[in-house]
């Protein structure tokens, strides 16, 4: 879903509060605090989303009674064009392994920056991102090989280097 004015880690919390899961990617950034002094701020890596693991009456209700600057991504496919974007909830586990981690040196990416059709689809084998499914590239911007997993119209986010030996091709 869409957030207004970069509230994500706002919707998120009250969505917390209520028992509604949902997952905003964050980073960890070093910013001057008032007084000049650097601190380490977490902060929304995909500005104004937020991920909502829920029914859709559940959502209607939420969006009418409760956070009503919640709005709908709306799917870019044809035959479903009025229709909410639903991501798969494999997809969706990939994608939270790889960006919900803020600790790791993962990027998040347009579609100009990323080739997935010259990749293999691919799991990983070890490392943070053990089980991982996704598409081994190299990427145009860095030149190292990664495992992106992209959610369509929305996302996509690279793992950090993987070295080759690291993957199975599914």
């Amino acid at each position: 879903m869409r957030v207004t004015y970069q509230r994500e880690l706002i919707a998120k919390e009250k969505l917390d509060s209520i028992g509604i899961e949902s997952f905003v990617p964050t980073l960890r950034i070093k910013r001057a605090d008032k007084s000049g002094k650097p601190v380490w701020k977490r902060v929304a890596a995909l500005h104004n989303y937020i991920f909502i693991h829920s029914t859709r009456e559940a959502v209607d209700d939420i969006k009418k009674y409760r956070i009503p600057w919640l709005r709908y991504v709306m799917s870019h496919k044809e035959r479903e064009s009025k229709a909410p974007l639903y991501v798969p909830d494999k997809e969706m586990l990939n994608f939270i392994a790889i960006a919900g981690k803020e600790d790791e040196k993962i990027l998040f990416l347009s579609d100009d920056e990323v080739n997935l059709a010259a990749g293999d689809k691919v799991r990983i084998l070890a490392g943070p991102f053990e089980g991982v499914e996704g598409v081994y590239v190299k990427l145009k911007v860095k030149g190292a090989r990664r495992v992106v997993v992209r959610i369509d119209g929305i996302a996509t986010v690279a793992t950090t280097t993987i070295a080759a030996r690291l993957v199975e091709k599914i």
